[in-house]
């Protein structure tokens, strides 16, 4: 058997060879860049902002399922762990405390814990104890307990907490110099607009935990295309949009002509059957009936014309005036 001799340079290869790391972005250049770039797209991050991340989390993914081989960049994209990691970062949530505790409107307390990999991840809440209560025996003393805890974070204020952290709002990252900072909006004046959008709209009060979402996504965006263009994205166009995708717009104003905006499309309707001095339900379930068919004016006025509730009240107000009638002339009076 014979060997050969390694040169200095050869062996000093070999050395930084074996000493380099093995990374995704290495060995699966390709995958990696996809899942990288639709990650960054999905936040409007920079690329670069998340080279440790995505490496962490191939290595991760390895490990989990003991295997050595690497994860396609769609599987990465359907991964909820790296979902959830990219979402932590993408969010600002990765500049919150390494551990906290985060508080719901009922009272109710969610522990957790800022994994530089996995991103949030909650942990069972540790019940809060003195070092004097007998009745409970507990491993840590008052100060170990409240440094497991973290600071607590009302749930309401984490929107805006996170507006403020979002590296898609930060000047030196995504502002790429621009110099321009996250914009503050007042959440409850975009929660009353909001509602009195979905309101004209849609005749119907919107769900509380639907409104905050629309109004959380669209600080979101807002800052996001504020640190990108300088520009403003318009409030009513978001709501709007977000108003057309619901299943009740489409069983409103599926039927409405092109040509028509849905406030003229449903003016016509509440002008008709404003007329029969309806209740108010029995006004809407008109108003509902006629803009879902697509009904022309005249036909829907003869219809709810028809309805019981119209008739009841239209007999009644004929029997006062045919009364007055009768009194003005003097019939049936003893």
């Amino acid at each position: 058997m014979t060997t050969r001799d390694y040169t200095s340079d050869e062996v000093a290869e070999k050395v930084v060879a074996t000493l380099r790391p093995v990374k995704y972005s290495t060995e699966k250049p390709e995958d990696y860049s996809f899942a990288r770039r639709m990650f960054a797209d999905q936040w409007g991050v920079g690329v670069s902002e998340l080279t440790f991340r995505i490496n962490g989390l191939a290595d991760l993914w390895r490990d989990e399922r003991s295997t050595t081989t690497w994860p396609t960049g769609t599987e990465m994209l359907a991964w909820d762990t790296a979902v959830n990691s990219i979402a932590t970062y993408g969010s600002g949530a990765s500049l919150l405390p390494f551990t906290f505790t985060l508080i719901d409107e009922a009272g109710g307390e969610q522990r957790y814990v800022n994994d530089p990999v996995k991103g949030l991840v909650p942990r069972p809440t540790e019940p809060q104890t003195t070092t004097g209560d007998l009745s409970r025996t507990s491993p840590f003393t008052d100060e170990a307990q409240a440094a497991r805890r973290g600071p607590a974070i009302l749930e309401s204020d984490l929107p805006d907490i996170l507006a403020g952290l979002s590296p898609a709002s930060d000047t030196r990252t995504s502002g790429r110099g621009s110099g321009r900072t996250a914009r503050a909006f007042d959440r409850r004046q975009l929660a009353e607009a909001a509602t009195d959008r979905w309101r004209g709209f849609l005749l119907e009060e919107p769900d509380d935990t639907g409104i905050d979402t629309l109004v959380g996504d669209y600080i979101k965006e807002a800052n996001a295309f504020w640190m990108k263009e300088a520009g403003s994205l318009d409030f009513d166009t978001f709501v709007t949009d977000r108003i057309r995708n619901q299943e009740r717009w489409h069983f409103l104003y599926d039927k409405k002509p092109e040509f028509q905006s849905e406030s003229e499309y449903m003016g016509g309707f509440r002008q008709v059957a404003g007329q029969f001095g309806l209740s108010a339900r029995g006004e809407l379930a008109a108003i509902e009936s006629g803009a879902s068919t697509g009904a022309g004016l005249a036909g829907f006025g003869e219809r709810v014309g028809r309805t019981a509730e119209a008739r009841a009240i239209n007999s009644g107000a004929f029997s006062q005036r045919f009364a007055a009638s009768m009194a003005q002339t003097g019939i049936g009076r003893t």
